[in-house]
């Protein structure tokens, strides 16, 4: 059987992130953040399963005679770097969480009013145009999927434009009426799926647990 401690350091993080987005939508609530944000949370999701797999993998086994268990250290400062790097470089863009493109078109068309009022749009191809700003706006999103981003299509837009926009988009989404039937709920079984078999797979065995901690941290 897999060791109950490399199966809680691969799952749970990604069964708290499905979890949290799951709820959200279930509950018919909309979040709405930063591209770079969203990436991050999805790196943070399967940090375990990079810790147990190429982590280990290439693990520097030299470094840790002299270093110990603190050869954690340079590894996870390591991963933090590279993290950072994929979420610098990533075009700006906002994520939003449970909402369609069709549902969210009209709060961003508000949104952009409030930061530019000669802000126009033309909801058949889900595009606003800001001209104070120079600005193009597009909604990126699959039919009947929840979960959109909104992108620009000029490169080099200052961070206080992305800023406005998230704080006007914020406010302008509590107007949209939650979906229904609500979605999300697929999603949330699966992570309670999940949550259950690996709470099975470690109850009784906190000694294989201890002892899998042990291993992983010292060599």
């Amino acid at each position: 059987m897999i060791d109950p401690f490399v199966l809680t350091v691969a799952f749970l993080p990604l069964i708290g992130y499905l979890l949290l987005l799951s709820l959200i939508r279930v509950s018919g609530r909309v979040l709405v953040t930063t591209g770079g944000r969203d990436m991050a949370a999805v790196l943070f999701a399967v940090a375990g399963m990079i810790a147990i797999g190429p982590m280990q993998l290439f693990f520097p086994g030299a470094s840790a005679i002299f270093l110990g268990p603190y050869v954690w250290l340079p590894l996870l400062l390591l991963y933090v770097l590279v993290c950072g790097l994929i979420v610098l470089t990533r075009e700006p863009r906002l994520v939003v969480y449970g909402r369609t493109a069709e549902e969210l078109y009209p709060a961003l068309m508000r949104a952009a009013q409030a930061i530019d009022s000669a802000a126009t749009g033309d909801e058949r191809k889900a595009q606003v145009h800001l001209p104070q700003f120079g600005a193009h706006l597009r909604i990126e999103g699959h039919q009947g999927l929840d979960c959109v981003s909104v992108l620009a299509f000029e490169p080099m837009l200052p961070l206080s434009f992305w800023n406005h926009l998230l704080g006007q988009l914020r406010v302008q989404v509590r107007g949209i009426a939650p979906p229904s039937p609500r979605r999300g709920w697929g999603a949330l079984l699966v992570a309670i799926a999940m949550l259950v078999l690996l709470v099975r797979s470690v109850m009784g065995r906190g000694d294989q647990f201890v002892e899998g901690f042990r291993d992983w941290l010292i060599r």
